[in-house]
C-alpha cells in the first residue's frame, strides 16, 4: 500500500536531504539565493548542491546531477531555466527523489507554448510517486527543520499557522508582515501553478499536521471545487480554515490567469461554499493576518457578550458602534461587577459597559479592571483599549520638545526623567502580557488588545512574539472578535449534528 499524502508531503516539509539543482555561485541567481537561504536559515538535514559546471558552492562539495547525489534524496529543489526542466525532472524521477519544487517560471502562466511544456512535465512526474510543487513557485518554509527553500530571503516567526499561497510574492511578503506583527507559521508553501501537488492537497496536510493548530490560504482559483469543500468539511470542525478568496471580479479572474494560470471560481459559488464547509473569510491581506493570529493564540468565545475597557470615552463609543456591526453586543454588567469596579476606580467613573478609565495612569488598575470584566459571568470576550502600548504612544513624547533640553546640572533633564517613565512603561507592557496570558488561561475567553500606535508604523510593542494579539484600531480587534464567534457558532451547530 503507497504513502498518503501525509506521508508523501512530510518528504516535503520535514525532508532530511535536501538537493538545489542548478545551483550556483553567481550571487545574481536563483541558483545561488536559494542554497544560501536554506543554508542562513539553520536548515537541521543534509544539504547537497548540483551543477555540472562547478565543483564547490557555499563550502559544499557539488554532484554533477541528481543521481549522483549520495543516498535518498528527500527534496529536490529546481532553479534552472524552464527549458532545462524536463530533463532534470527525469532525472529526479529516475533516482526516486521523494518531492521536488520547480522553482522556474516560463509555464502555463505565459500562454499555449508554456503549457505545452507543463503538461510534458506532468506526464514523466506522472505515476512515479515523487510529488511536485509548482512550478512558477517561490519554494517552502517548515519551522520543525528550519527549512527556508525560499526564493526571497525571508525568515518567518515560528508559530501555529500552516499557510499555502497562489501567489509567492504576497506569500513571503505576508511571512514578512507576520514576522512583524508576532504572527508565526509552521509551514508555507507557494503553490504555484498546481501542475500536479494542488490547494487541496496542502489543505489536507495541514489538517493532519500535528505543528499546524490554525489554517491560512490565499486562493485565486481551484482546479477540483468539491475535492476542497469535502477535505474544507472534515477539518474545519478540528482546526479553523481562514480564506482569502481573489479574482471574484472580471479583472481579477483575467489577473489570476495571466498570474497562475488560475481558474477563478464565481463568487456566488464560492460564498456557498465558505457557508458550507465552516470556513473563515477574509476581505484582505490585513484581515487573513489578524484573524489567524487570534485563532492561534486564544480561544473562541462561547457567545457575544463583550465587555470593553477604554482609557477614554470616545474610544469606548467607536468599539461599540464596531461590535454592533458586526453582530456582537456590549453585555450590561450585573450589580456585583460594578460594586467591584467601584472599588478600584475613581467615584465619577462611567459606572456602564464600555468601562471608561478616565485616564487614569496607575495601570495596576487597569489590570484590576481586566480580571474583574474577565472574570464576570456574563462576559464572552473582553476588549481592551489603550492599555497596552502605551510605550510607543509616550515615546514619541519623549522625543519631542521639551524633552530634548537640559533643565539643569544635577542630571534630572526632562529626557532623562522620561526614559525613566519609559523604561516603566515597557516593564507594564510586559506585565500585561503575563496577566492577560494567564487570565485567558483561567477563564478561556478571548482577551483582545488594540495599541493605538501613534506613528502609523508597526512598533517595538507589535514586533514581538506573543500569546498576547494586539490591534491598531478597535475596528480590527472588533471583526477579529467576530470571526472567532462565527467559527464558534459552526462548531456547535457540527456538534449538534453528530
Amino acid at each position: 500500500m503507497g504513502e498518503g499524502i501525509g506521508e508523501q508531503l512530510d518528504h516535503l516539509f520535514n525532508p532530511e536531504r535536501v538537493a538545489v539543482i542548478g545551483a550556483s555561485n553567481a550571487r545574481m541567481k536563483w541558483g545561488y539565493i536559494v542554497p544560501a537561504n536554506i543554508l542562513a536559515g539553520g536548515y537541521k538535514g543534509k544539504f547537497f548542491p548540483v551543477n555540472p559546471h562547478e565543483t564547490t558552492i557555499l563550502d559544499h562539495a557539488v554532484s554533477r546531477t541528481v543521481k549522483d547525489v549520495p543516498g535518498q534524496v528527500d527534496l529536490a529543489v529546481v532553479t534552472v531555466p524552464a527549458m532545462h526542466v524536463i530533463p532534470v525532472v527525469r532525472e529526479c524521477v529516475e533516482k526516486g527523489v521523494k518531492s521536488c519544487i520547480v522553482i522556474s517560471g516560463g509555464f502555463s502562466e505565459v500562454g499555449v507554448d508554456g503549457t505545452r511544456l507543463e503538461n510534458e512535465m506532468l506526464d514523466v512526474v506522472r505515476g512515479s510517486g515523487m510529488r511536485l510543487v509548482g512550478p512558477n513557485t517561490m519554494g517552502v518554509f517548515s519551522a520543525p527543520c528550519s527549512l527556508h527553500a525560499l526564493m526571497p530571503p525571508v525568515r518567518p516567526v515560528a508559530g501555529k499557522i500552516g499557510f499555502a499561497a497562489q501567489s509567492g510574492n504576497l506569500g513571503t511578503q505576508m511571512l514578512s508582515l507576520g514576522k512583524a506583527l508576532g504572527v508565526g507559521f509552521s509551514r508555507f508553501v507557494c503553490i504555484g501553478n498546481e501542475s500536479e501537488l494542488n490547494c487541496t492537497d496542502y489543505l489536507e496536510y495541514f489538517a493532519g499536521d500535528t505543528a499546524t493548530e490554525v489554517i491560512l490560504l490565499y486562493i485565486e482559483g481551484l482546479r477540483d471545487a468539491r475535492r476542497f469543500v469535502e477535505v474544507a468539511r472534515e477539518t474545519s470542525p478540528r482546526k479553523p480554515i481562514v480564506v482569502m478568496k481573489a479574482g471574484k471580479t472580471e479583472a481579477g479572474a483575467r489577473a489570476a490567469r495571466s498570474h497562475s494560470a488560475a481558474l477563478a471560481a464565481d463568487e456566488s459559488i464560492f460564498d456557498g461554499m465558505l457557508r458550507q464547509s465552516g470556513m473563515i473569510e477574509a476581505d484582505t491581506t490585513e484581515e487573513m493576518l489578524d484573524i489567524a493570529k487570534a485563532f492561534a493564540a486564544m480561544p473562541p468565545p462561547r457567545g457575544k457578550r463583550v465587555g470593553v475597557l477604554t482609557w477614554g470615552g470616545g474610544w469606548g463609543v467607536v468599539t461599540a458602534d464596531a461590535l454592533a456591526k458586526h453582530g456582537l453586543e456590549l453585555v450590561r454588567f450585573p450589580k456585583e461587577t460594578l460594586r467591584e469596579l467601584d472599588s478600584v476606580l475613581p467615584p465619577y467613573w462611567s459606572r456602564g459597559n464600555p468601562v471608561d478609565l478616565v485616564g487614569t495612569l496607575d495601570l495596576s488598575k487597569h489590570f484590576a479592571c481586566i480580571k474583574i470584566i474577565a472574570r464576570c459571568p456574563v462576559v464572552d470576550a473582553v476588549i481592551t483599549l489603550g492599555t497596552m502600548g502605551a510605550t510607543s504612544s509616550f515615546q514619541s513624547f519623549v522625543l519631542e520638545e521639551p524633552f530634548t533640553k537640559d533643565a539643569g546640572a544635577d542630571g534630572r533633564t526632562p529626557r532623562v526623567i522620561g526614559s525613566k517613565i519609559l523604561e516603566q512603561l515597557k516593564s507594564s507592557d510586559e506585565a500585561y502580557r503575563t496577566e492577560v496570558i494567564q487570565l485567558i488561561k483561567e477563564t478561556q475567553k478571548p482577551i483582545i488588545a488594540v495599541s493605538f500606535p501613534t506613528s502609523g508604523a508597526v512598533t517595538p510593542m507589535l514586533a514581538k512574539q506573543s500569546k498576547v494579539v494586539i490591534y491598531p484600531s478597535p475596528e480590527r480587534g472588533a471583526k477579529t472578535l467576530a470571526a472567532l464567534y462565527d467559527y464558534q457558532q459552526f462548531i456547535e451547530r457540527a456538534r449538534a449534528l453528530t
